[in-house]
């Protein structure tokens, strides 16, 4: 039962996603959903994001702020995708 907990997917879908030229950033509220499973890990949600919006480096994507509902199976949260390292290291 613990493996196939591991092995189901999740799915991302970015709310308020807005441009940030300023910072030159894109940021977004996310609603994950991962049905049987507690938790997803951070590492897990910035593989999936650096894959969806095609970011060349992983580095380049913060993830934070996660709340569980309550029983588990969605979660939401924070996400700031960066165009380059040095403007994360910026801010």
């Amino acid at each position: 039962c613990h493996t196939a907990a591991m092995t189901s997917t999740i799915t991302v879908h970015p709310r308020k996603f807005i441009t940030n030229r300023l910072l030159n950033r894109r940021q977004m509220i996310l609603d994950v959903s991962h049905p049987n499973r507690a938790t997803v890990p951070k590492k897990e949600l910035r593989e999936k994001l650096a894959a969806e919006f095609k970011v060349k480096d992983e580095k380049c994507v913060f993830v934070f702020g996660f709340r569980t509902a309550f029983g588990g199976q969605k979660s939401t949260g924070f996400a700031l995708i960066y165009d380059t390292l040095e403007d994360a290291l910026d801010v």
